[in-house]
């Protein structure tokens, strides 16, 4: 794992255990498309990287791949999941069942501090677009979503949720790495429309567009 990956990840608080520190610093990779689908550690190498033994490297492991973001080779080696086909179809579903309901249900919850948050996060998310900036994209992007989700604090909805992007967004940072920014789109001026009027339907389907735009893309590719 390289010092420049590593950089990427946020500084151990003090309160947090070594278990939570490095299975969140992983989620972070992950999610931020640094680790693509298919590379893969040693529990030791990933250990020495934190600076931690390999207790708290196992324990977070077993939770991702409980997860399905990461498998165990047999040759007892950490890889990041691979993406099939039928894997996708599925992801789409759930993509497309879960994450606009949570955004309806995180709806009330959204006050002015955190619309603004959005908004702000969201002109980060353009100008990352206008620039070709890939990493900077994937960041907002996650952040934009997760700013909606987060809202409503859901305790069943939030967590299955983050799974699914645990899963798909190595693949993700791929594709969008290969198509170039200027092909991506995205329906989160609708979204902030919706969230401004405190319209429900309207975000629930600012969501789901921006959700089926996203994943036909990644289809398009997988078939290629």
């Amino acid at each position: 794992m390289s010092k420049d990956i590593l950089s990427k990840v946020e500084p151990r608080d003090s309160e947090l255990n070594a278990n939570e520190w490095v299975y969140n610093s992983l989620c972070q990779l992950i999610l931020s498309g640094e680790f693509t689908p298919g590379i893969s550690f040693t529990f030791r190498g990933i250990a020495n990287s934190f600076g931690v033994s390999t207790m708290p490297v196992r324990e977070a492991a077993k939770r991702l791949i409980s997860e399905g973001a990461l498998d165990m080779s047999e040759k007892r080696r950490i890889t990041v999941s691979q993406m099939t086909q039928s894997k996708f179809d599925e992801l789409k579903i759930a993509r497309l069942n879960l994450e606009p309901q949570l955004s309806g249900l995180a709806l009330k919850h959204i006050d002015s501090k955190r619309l603004k948050l959005l908004i702000n996060i969201d002109k980060n998310l353009d100008y990352a677009i206008s620039t070709g900036n890939i990493e900077d994209y994937i960041k907002y992007n996650y952040q934009f979503h997760f700013g909606i989700y987060e809202a409503g604090s859901s305790p069943v909805l939030l967590p299955l949720v983050k799974t699914l992007w645990l899963r798909f967004s190595p693949f993700y940072r791929i594709v969008a790495g290969r198509a170039g920014t200027q092909t991506l789109k995205d329906f989160h001026h609708s979204a902030i429309d919706a969230i401004k009027a405190k319209d429900s339907v309207a975000l629930v389907e600012a969501i789901h567009s921006d959700i089926l735009e996203g994943m036909e893309m990644l289809n398009e590719s997988l078939n290629e």
